[in-house]
């Protein structure tokens, strides 16, 4: 008895620190998508987790598309390959980069609503947070890349 009384609290602990036990705390950027080609387009945006717990987007949702997917684009010998992932990893007290070349978000069939100028909502949706709906800029595709934010994207896969 006196084992388990040792035991139990030690493996909450151990269980605690594996889960990202503490609380995430997030802070979603400015969103911006280009204007679609052939039926898709990508949403770029940066969720900041400014907890000590851990979090992960595992679905988004809009009214103006008939999908929205999480992708990561990899180049391996030169090949770049896209796949879809069920989660991206938010990790406590960092930012992760959904952009072009890379973890992104890939709006599937949008209608004709999204037009460059305009604005259309998403509702991200995490594993332990609340869900957040955000406005989504339409703007050029060069608009999009910001070469400076690649140095500090967090991998998806950690």
């Amino acid at each position: 008895m006196r084992a388990a009384a040792v035991v139990l609290p030690l493996l909450v602990a151990v269980l605690a620190a594996c889960s990202g036990g503490g609380a995430p705390q997030l802070e979603v950027g400015d969103a911006q998508s280009a204007e679609p080609v052939s039926g898709a387009s990508q949403i770029v945006l940066e969720i900041t987790n400014h907890g000590d717990g851990d979090d992960a987007l595992v679905a988004v949702d809009t009214d103006t598309a008939i999908a929205v997917e999480i992708h990561l684009t990899e180049i391996d010998d030169g090949q770049a390959t896209m796949r879809e992932l069920e989660a991206a990893d938010l990790p406590a007290g960092e930012t992760t980069r959904f952009r072009p070349g890379g973890l992104h978000l890939m709006l599937i069939g949008p209608d004709e609503s999204i037009e460059l100028g305009g604005t259309f909502d998403v509702t991200l949706e995490f594993d332990r947070s609340d869900p957040v709906t955000v406005p989504v800029e339409v703007v050029d595709l060069l608009d999009l890349t910001d070469p400076a934010e690649d140095e500090e994207t967090v991998d998806p896969d950690g």
